[in-house]
């Protein structure tokens, strides 16, 4: 940061920029974990241990975003042509090349949640519980990446036909331009003089702005009315398998995968709005006595 920040002159005349896609998720993950160590203060949970998490679940979470980016586009990766990436220090794997790009949120979330089970577990922390107080910081740090997605023209939508006032067009240097001047018909999709991409649906701002509702309601509405635990988790899980499925509809990537006609991404939707209810079908249960959490008071907290 200090180059950046300070203008210090690097080796070579090398330039060290700040990418707004990086520093909006960076921004994003800070006031998340910060808004959920104050509800876990609140609720009497262990606000040190939430922020010991919050560290494995940065780490799984740019991991599983990767592997899932890899999974659905290989031929990205491991092609001798595109193997490697030039950058200022030298040539490094595409693989590590995280700030152009190519992490795919569901990836993250997956790899998450697998590696927050695991942790609470170990710590024989409640589950359901600690992913009430996290997940709205999940949504409102997803508002802030779907941001960063927009600066850096990745998560694109399809041409806008017709007039749409909020239309987007990317210029040159985006990844929307880019895979779109790769294409074998790059005149559908991009203007007449080269300058940038055709007007296009800014799908970035459609998911961030639905996720900075989802955290207005969750917080507002369902966490206040709070019945018992993983009643948050499982009301996010549904409604943003509903948003992002919408969402997909207006997506142009085909990079991202498609298949039988879905993206890849509306397949997730599916299984993430089927995780959902079981969370809620099993958690509303009252449990045995004496086995396992308590059930949430009338009202919450």
């Amino acid at each position: 940061m200090l180059p950046v920040l300070f203008r210090i002159p690097l080796p070579g005349g090398a330039s060290l920029p700040l990418h707004t896609y990086g520093l909006l998720i960076a921004i994003g993950f800070m006031v998340g974990i910060w808004l959920a160590q104050r509800e876990a203060a609140r609720r009497g949970q262990d606000p040190r241990r939430l922020a010991d998490l919050a560290f494995w679940i940065l780490v799984s979470a740019l991991v599983g975003s990767r592997v899932y980016y890899m999974l659905v586009n290989p031929g990205e990766f491991f092609s001798p042509a595109r193997f490697l990436v030039s950058t200022p220090f030298g040539r490094i794997p595409r693989v590590l090349a995280v700030w152009q790009g190519g992490l795919v949120f569901y990836g993250g979330f997956i790899g998450a949640a697998l590696t927050a089970a695991w942790y609470l577990r170990r710590q024989r922390m409640g589950f359901l519980e600690h992913a009430d107080t996290l997940i709205p910081s999940v949504a409102l740090g997803h508002f802030f990446g779907r941001l960063g997605c927009f600066g850096a023209g990745c998560c694109w939508g399809d041409v806008a036909h017709g007039h749409l006032p909020w239309a987007a067009r990317f210029p040159p240097e985006s990844l929307a331009f880019q895979s779109f001047a790769d294409r074998p018909d790059p005149g559908q999709y991009l203007a007449a003089d080269r300058l940038s991409t055709l007007p296009l649906h800014p799908t970035q701002l459609y998911e961030a702005f639905g996720e900075l509702g989802l955290f207005l309601l969750l917080v507002l509405l369902v966490r206040p009315r709070k019945r018992f635990h993983g009643q948050v988790l499982a009301a996010w899980l549904m409604l943003y398998a509903v948003l992002r499925t919408g969402v997909e509809a207006f997506r142009g990537d085909v990079e991202r995968g498609v298949i039988l006609g879905l993206g890849v991404g509306q397949w997730t939707s599916i299984a993430i709005f089927a995780a959902g209810a079981a969370v809620w079908a099993r958690a509303r249960r009252p449990a045995p006595a004496g086995a396992g959490e308590a059930p949430a008071p009338a009202g919450g907290r």
